[in-house]
């Protein structure tokens, strides 16, 4: 009998074995969409759980079970689909009940889509992200596209939050408070280009925080007056806060005069440096318009009153309205020198507010105009109150 020799071949297996292995593990796409296919089964899993222990304790009883409490019968299910943060579930069975009806505390009536999906999809439109990237966005995380009217009725979420945050009470003293309004484009029966009434204050600490806004159509007085009305309802202090800082406007100051009668004004010197270029003749203004920074740059009241004087003897014959312009208003242009050298800067002019609406615009850039004034306000209230997260924390240094 002859001898048969088998030769083993180790390469080749060891080739074999990693095509088995390659077939059998899947790749980092297929794996993840296995796992999310895994979460999305738990999920309707603990689900369908958590609503047959509810539905037992609505009719007092377990299936098949014949007990004294019982208060109801079962009458089949009924299905709902519903999106969570782990995708969309479908045909979640939901008991009926012959007598009552039954709504499981998991859902809110009507509510198709978890709210913290809400709240997400609202939060991107709010930071700046145009109807159509959201779209894109809501693709690639949930798997499903969401119209603009989903967006909006997303919005409204916000509603609640709004009414809350505007009717909140001013616990810290606020010592500086500034006073500006920003136009918006909102749509009525036409596009009505209104005013949004503003007030940031700075307490003790150098905290800033956005106390509140009014939609008021124009700056008129009696539309300042409603918003610090709401701001001393709500606890802004007359005794702690020392100084308003205004643009001008002159409802605005009739409002202050009217309802904080014993606080100083100061007027913001960028707006009043503009006032002068308008005024002064284009041949004059690099001599002229330096000249007048001077007077607010200075290192105490005293130097700044001098500096003034100097200016108006110079130029009072052949500018007399641009010294005017100045000597107006001087009083309340110079108030800032009565507070500490290090909040001169912050103080002297209106930026604390302009910086805000600057990111404001940067916000809703995306947005011709605002469908509605509920939507106005529901959005600004968002911008407003991430401003107030991100200040926090963040006091003002030096202050």
């Amino acid at each position: 009998m002859e001898n048969i020799s088998i030769q083993y071949d180790e390469s080749q297996e060891k080739d074999n074995i990693s095509e088995n292995i390659e077939d059998i593990i899947p790749s980092s796409t297929e794996f993840f969409d296995m796992l999310e296919e895994q979460i999305r089964h738990i999920a309707r899993i603990t689900i369908i759980n958590t609503i047959e222990d509810e539905f037992e304790q609505f009719i007092g009883a377990a299936p098949y079970k014949r007990v004294k409490e019982r208060n109801d019968y079962r009458n089949g299910v009924r299905y709902r689909d519903f999106e969570t943060r782990f995708g969309l579930i479908k045909d979640i069975p939901i008991p009926r009940a012959r007598k009552g009806s039954f709504i499981p505390k998991l859902f809110d009536r009507w509510i198709r889509r978890e709210n913290k999906i809400t709240r997400a999809i609202a939060d991107l439109f709010i930071n700046g992200i145009s109807t159509r990237k959201v779209k894109k966005i809501t693709k690639a995380i949930w798997g499903r596209n969401y119209s603009a009217a989903t967006v909006s009725k997303c919005n409204k979420v916000l509603q609640e939050d709004y009414l809350n945050w505007m009717n909140r009470p001013i616990t810290q003293p606020i010592r500086y408070l500034f006073l500006d309004a920003i136009n918006l484009k909102v749509r009525r029966h036409w596009i009505s280009k209104e005013s949004l009434l503003c007030a940031i204050g700075i307490g003790e600490n150098g905290k800033k925080e956005f106390l509140g806004f009014l939609l008021g159509g124009r700056e008129s007085t009696k539309s300042w007056e409603s918003l610090l009305l709401m701001l001393l309802q709500r606890g802004l202090s007359p005794k702690h806060l020392k100084l308003v800082i205004v643009d001008g406007n002159a409802g605005l100051l009739s409002a202050i005069d009217t309802l904080l009668p014993d606080v100083a004004v100061q007027r913001c010197i960028v707006h009043k440096i503009r006032n002068i270029v308008n005024k002064c003749p284009r041949t004059l203004r690099s001599i002229v318009v330096p000249e007048a920074k001077q007077i607010f740059y200075a290192t105490s009241q005293a130097e700044a009153q001098q500096l003034f004087y100097e200016f108006k003897q110079k130029w009072q014959s052949r500018l007399p309205n641009v010294v005017e312009c100045i000597e107006k208003d001087l009083d309340q242009l110079l108030a800032f020198y009565q507070f500490p050298y290090n909040h001169w800067e912050k103080i002297r002019s209106t930026n604390v507010i302009e910086r805000a609406f600057k990111e404001f615009r940067r916000r809703i850039k995306v947005m011709e105009t605002f469908p509605n004034e509920q939507s106005c306000l529901r959005i600004m209230f968002s911008l407003a109150k991430m401003l107030n997260e991100n200040w926090q924390f963040k006091p003002i240094k030096d202050f």
